[in-house]
This record gives structure tokens, sequence and C-alpha cells, in this order.
């Protein structure tokens, strides 16, 4: 059985739990940001669907597979370290704006 994921377009931000931006108006560490959580979305999703038996976990595709996105995820988030002070500054507005 597969899932079906039915996207719905956004219209309105009042009605969206996140719009995301434009890669263009996202500096280069806000995009490889949002590449490490997809990662980190990919592998939880993976092993969700392998709970409910759609994959076995301990098939060598599966292992593969799971091995390249933990690589992938290592390497983008390696990547991160030198713009941690610039990623917690983007945290502290982000709760500042919203205690407003």
């Amino acid at each position: 059985m597969n899932e079906i994921i039915t996207l719905t377009p956004v219209y309105d931000e009042d009605n969206a739990p996140y719009i995301y931006p434009d890669a263009d108006d996202l500096q280069s560490y806000q995009r490889l940001q949002f590449i490490v959580w997809g990662l980190e979305s990919l592998e939880k999703q993976l092993w969700n669907s392998a709970e409910r038996g759609w994959h076995d976990t301990s098939g060598p595709e599966f292992q593969s597979f799971l091995k390249m996105i933990r690589g992938l995820y290592h390497d983008k988030a390696n990547s991160l370290i030198p713009h941690n002070n610039k990623i917690l500054d983007d945290e502290m507005l982000e709760q500042a704006s919203q205690m407003f």
C-alpha cells in the first residue's frame, strides 16, 4: 500500500503553518540549513514507513539508502558549523518576533 501525500497551494500566510521563502531570498547558509532539515525529515519518514511494514530494514537497499542519507546529512551539517553564530542570531530574531 502506498501513502498518498496531497500538496495544496497556500495563498494566505494566516492559513499556513509556514510558507517557505524562495531560495533566492535566503543566504547560502540558510539554504544549506534547509537541506539539513530536509535530510532529517527524510530519515524520519523512512523509519516511519518501515514501522508500517513498507520496508525491510535489514535489506541492503534500505541500509544503503539510510547510509547515504546519513552521510549527506553529516556532510551538510558539518558545513554549517562556521555559520553557527548567524544561525543562532536568526533563531533569536525569530523568537523575538513571536513575542509581540
